[in-house]
């Protein structure tokens, strides 16, 4: 199998010069978290931008600046194989096609887990368990927004479970949803609220710490993350087939999920991503 028979051709791109409200619009209208750079007026393929390269450079508002350059690209005809052992040693979660120097599309995660392993006799019936993540990122769900940001950057994930008092899920918050908070508040009412030793600081951080913490976090809100998880959360069985686990994710657009035991108790998590190496081997077969 080759990258062309599961691409996507009808790519969403943004161009150069641009700017970051750009990307960030483009990602909102189309629900995606990464985008090939093209100069403008042509296909010719400059540079890709994700969600995360929005949030590691966050005083940057030129496209150029934030994109990264030169992306490692595959073409039409490389082997899927090949695409996928790029995806699992780089830890991309898409990579653009071209054709001499034109982008013609891309191929993401859920293209290669569709392709292989939607539809794969052996997993149709093998069941997720022996897959899940158990080590879980959780914290309370009253801890204050930019902090739950800095717990998720530190741990590497790329979300974080939020409990309540009793110990029980409540609900999940991701990087897509950081980025959509973080424009709602802006820097002149950051300093206005927290300049000096505020007393509103109640979790323990000195104000000059957490206007730094703000900046980096692209002026997140100081509120609890309780007011902007996410409360309907897709989970899954531990006795649900890999099959049924690709179509999920496919069908609800998502990269990752929570994981119960039988009995309903949180197991731990699972990422698409988590699933390459298991396409790998049945490319491999």
């Amino acid at each position: 199998m080759m990258v062309k028979d599961c691409m996507q051709s009808d790519v969403i791109y943004v161009t150069v010069p641009g700017t970051r409200e750009d990307v960030l619009q483009m990602m909102a209208e189309k629900q995606i978290n990464g985008l090939p750079v093209v100069k403008k007026g042509t296909k010719t393929l400059v540079g890709i931008v994700t969600r995360t390269d929005l949030l590691k450079k966050a005083d940057e508002n030129q496209l150029a600046m934030l994109m990264v350059r030169d992306p490692i690209t595959v073409t039409p005809r490389t082997d899927l194989k090949t695409a996928t052992k790029i995806m699992i040693e780089n830890n991309f979660r898409r990579l653009p096609v071209v054709e001499k120097d034109q982008l013609v599309g891309l191929i993401s995660v859920p293209d290669i887990l569709g392709a292989v392993l939607e539809g794969d006799e052996k997993y149709s019936s093998k069941e997720i368990g022996e897959f899940v993540s158990r080590g879980i990122l959780a914290v309370w769900d009253q801890t204050p927004l930019p902090l739950t940001y800095m717990i998720m950057d530190m741990g590497e994930k790329n979300s974080l479970v939020l409990i309540n008092e009793g110990g029980g899920v409540s609900g999940m918050i991701t990087v897509s949803d950081y980025i959509r908070l973080s424009e709602v508040t802006v820097e002149d009412n950051v300093s206005k609220t927290f300049s000096g030793q505020d007393s509103a600081v109640e979790w323990g951080w000195t104000s000059k710490d957490f206007l730094v913490v703000t900046k980096k976090l692209l002026k997140l809100p100081n509120i609890p993350v309780s007011q902007a998880m996410t409360k309907n959360i897709i989970s899954m069985s531990e006795v649900s087939t890999i099959s049924e686990l690709v179509r999920t994710f496919r069908e609800e657009e998502i990269d990752q999920l929570p994981v119960l035991s039988a009995t309903g108790d949180l197991m731990g998590m699972i990422e698409d991503k988590d699933l390459l190496k298991m396409a790998l081997e049945v490319q491999s077969d």
